[in-house]
């Protein structure tokens, strides 16, 4: 109870003077409690007994006015501590979201959103109801206990002394019992923090629960979750029912001490009835005080763990921190400059090697790359979301790190590829890009993204509601007014990443068609692994492995046949409907699959006719681990997830597929049970060849059996000698 006063002090300090008329509109109720067992003497040994009536009226009367006082002292304390109350969980919230907002993103990428949300309800909605019933009442409690201390010495100061002596004894054992429930009530606390982020989860992931029949898993995870909570707060409830209990039991104790002493008293003739009857009651109120005090404990210790919660989160450091002195950065005119950068989280390996790389102003730069190659942390440094490990980011020289965060902001505009609206009108989320924008400039923000045609059509217009995080709105419109907020900034530098690696081949034809527009007009930073899009760029930047593999134009790096040319030839070959929706496979590409490497063109002709177009939204499963496969799958558009089962059963990650990729090839060679499960990570366009349609080409073409069957012999002795050197079973 004691460390959550002391911590509330701090908070309470800016309202002393309130804080200070609370504890004296509490002087009326502590009056009335106190001063009555001294009226009640009087009334009985200086009215009653003498029958003096008009004593007894004024005694009477006074009686009265102190409840009248009472009732006022109430009112006033219940109107201060609600003014009081309201402002300083105000002033608290708000320091909240104001630190959140300074905190880096990787504290976001560590931390559960669920659990940040506990703290700042669950635990704040404790810590309100703390300050707003149990600390006036232990006020109350407290003030009774000291007024009445005072007025037992005035009535027997001999019996006042010797309880004054014992009362020191009574925390005794609860001081040692409150670290126990102390420790139980921050488990609870934890406890119910997992609970509301586990409930935040599924509500966010409600698609993939769905899509692939979750539910009775996720009912099966939550019941574990509120079986913890529910052990958490039985042994919460335990410790603190011990606690109000030894507070109880020393408070009757000294009660029935000081009983037994006002008796003996009162028959040896040194106390009157009259005071024998206001000790009793006195005392009575006393030890009644001191047991409102411990049922005020575990709303204390519940208040207390929530305040050391929310004082953890303050306590947290941003790891992007603007520097002392940090200066304004002028409009970028010459270069954004890597030098020698690395770059490991922490407690990881190093994600960037020794970049050495430099971007041309108004130029339009690619950076390409397979995933984890570094590509989006190369962009996360320029965006300062991290700082670098080694070496410095710079804009026309100026260290990204000596430079004030809001002019960075100022100069960069982005769109992610999850990009986020908010639960406003569309004007309204165009308009965060420049909030002193006009109506005008949103237009023409609008117009230069390609979606003012749509606005105007909506019967609301720009005022039409997005929806929550954009969910009235397809992911093509949402990347589209992403992209108008962006422009309306009038940014230096407009970065994009992966910014339409999740739309359909339509959609994105429409914003390249945009970004192009801007070609010269800004530095345009897009970070992407489909090379068609990044085939017109000034600048291709390659990673790989956290190094800048080459750069330079698509030309040069097709005539140079490195990783570029690789991944091109890996992504192209492909001929896609302008619906996007269908799709073929060129003959050429087919010889790049092993498997079909030794078939003759006119073969591969016949083989690619076989090929049929699937379309995947994100999150559905393709296979799973253990399923019996069938086809082949060569990735058109999109990108997947491959997963196995872990020792204890959990599904762990093992890589990423992209354009190109091509997986399951082994099911046309046999009947064998797939080696992992995958998943659709964002909307995919595949080509899959059936085993039976395949069988039934290779029935009518025996040609093609013949090759096809020396071919597939190679293929699978060549699989049985790469899986000896690998940990897992054969490749999918």
């Amino acid at each position: 109870m004691l460390d959550f006063l002391k911590a509330a002090a701090s908070y309470l300090r800016p309202y002393w003077r309130q804080a200070f008329l609370i504890v004296l509109s509490q002087a009326p109720a502590t009056a009335f409690i106190t001063l009555q067992p001294l009226l009640l003497r009087a009334l009985l040994d200086d009215a009653i007994l003498p029958n003096d009536a008009t004593l007894a009226a004024l005694l009477i009367a006074a009686m009265v006015g102190l409840l009248l006082l009472h009732a006022l002292g109430d009112l006033a304390n219940h109107y201060l501590v609600a003014r009081v109350v309201a402002s300083v969980m105000s002033d608290l919230r708000l320091r909240i979201f104001t630190h959140l907002q300074r905190l880096s993103v990787s504290f976001y990428a560590r931390s559960r959103a669920g659990d940040l949300l506990a703290r700042f309800t669950t635990d704040l909605e404790g810590i309100e109801r703390a300050l707003a019933d149990e600390v006036p009442q232990a006020i109350y409690c407290i003030l009774t206990v000291l007024a009445g201390a005072a007025l037992l010495v005035v009535i027997e100061w001999r019996l006042a002394l010797v309880l004054l002596v014992l009362l020191p004894a009574l925390p005794i054992l609860p001081r040692r019992l409150a670290p126990r429930a102390a420790a139980a009530s921050d488990e609870r606390q934890h406890a119910a923090a997992r609970v509301l982020a586990s409930m935040h989860e599924n509500i966010a992931a409600q698609l993939v629960v769905r899509a692939f029949g979750l539910q009775g898993l996720m009912r099966s995870r939550f019941a574990q979750d509120l079986a913890g909570m529910s052990r958490a707060t039985g042994q919460a409830g335990l410790q603190s029912g011990l606690l109000t209990a030894s507070m109880t039991a020393s408070g009757y104790a000294l009660l029935a001490f000081a009983m037994g002493s006002a008796t003996v008293l009162a028959l040896r003739g040194a106390l009157t009835v009259g005071s024998v009857i206001a000790v009793f009651e006195l005392l009575w109120f006393m030890i009644s005080a001191v047991q409102q005090l411990s049922s005020v404990v575990e709303p204390f210790q519940r208040a207390a763990s929530g305040l050391r919660r929310v004082q953890q989160l303050l306590d947290q450091k941003p790891e992007v921190a603007e520097r002392p002195g940090a200066v304004a950065l002028p409009p970028l005119s010459g270069a954004i400059r890597f030098a020698s950068v690395d770059f490991a989280f922490p407690g990881g390996e190093t994600v960037l090697k020794n970049v050495d790389l430099t971007l041309p102003a108004r130029r339009t730069v690619a950076i390409v790359g397979q995933s984890g190659s570094g590509k989006s942390t190369l962009l996360a440094l320029l965006l300062r979301f991290h700082d670098p490990t080694r070496g410095t980011v710079t804009f026309d020289g100026h260290d990204l790190a000596q430079a004030s965060l809001a002019s960075l902001a100022l100069q960069v505009g982005a769109v992610f590829q999850e990009s986020f609206l908010f639960d406003a009108s569309i004007a309204e989320n165009i308009r965060l890009g420049r909030p002193e924008a006009g109506d005008a400039e949103v237009e023409a923000a609008a117009r230069g993204a390609g979606i003012h045609e749509f606005l105007s059509g909506l019967p609301l217009g720009y005022r039409a509601p997005a929806g929550e995080a954009g969910a009235r709105l397809s992911g093509g419109q949402r990347q589209r007014i992403a992209l108008a907020r962006a422009l309306l900034r009038r940014p230096a530098v407009l970065v994009l990443d992966e910014a339409t690696s999740a739309l359909d081949s339509e959609t994105e034809a429409g914003i390249v068609a945009t970004l192009k527009d801007l070609h010269g007009q800004q530095t345009i930073v897009s970070v992407t692994h489909r090379l068609a899009t990044a085939r017109d760029a000034d600048l291709i930047v390659v990673m790989s492995e956290g190094r800048v593999a080459e750069q330079g134009t698509h030309e040069s790096l097709l005539a140079a046949k490195g990783v570029y040319a690789r991944l091109w030839s890996q992504q192209s070959g492909f001929v896609i409907s302008a619906s996007g929706h269908h799709a073929a496979i060129e003959p050429r590409r087919l010889a790049a699959i092993p498997l079909f490497s030794l078939l003759a063109p006119d073969l591969l002709a016949r083989l690619a006719a076989c090929f049929t177009t699937m379309e995947v939204p994100t999150g559905r499963t393709l296979f799973e681990e253990d399923e019996r496969g069938d086809m082949l799958y060569v990735i058109v558009r999109g990108r997947v997830g491959v997963a196995r089962r872990g020792p204890a059963g959990a599904e762990l990650h093992v890589s990423v597929l992209e354009d190109g990729d091509f997986f399951g090839e082994i099911a046309l060679l046999e009947e064998v049970r797939r080696t992992a499960t995958v998943r659709a990570l964002t909307p995919c366009l595949l080509l899959v060849l059936d085993r039976g349609e395949f069988r039934d080409l290779l029935a009518q073409a025996p040609e093609l059996r013949k090759v096809f069957e020396g071919a597939a012999q190679a293929r699978l002795t060549a699989l049985c000698d790469e899986s000896a050197f690998l940990p897992g079973p054969l490749p999918l």
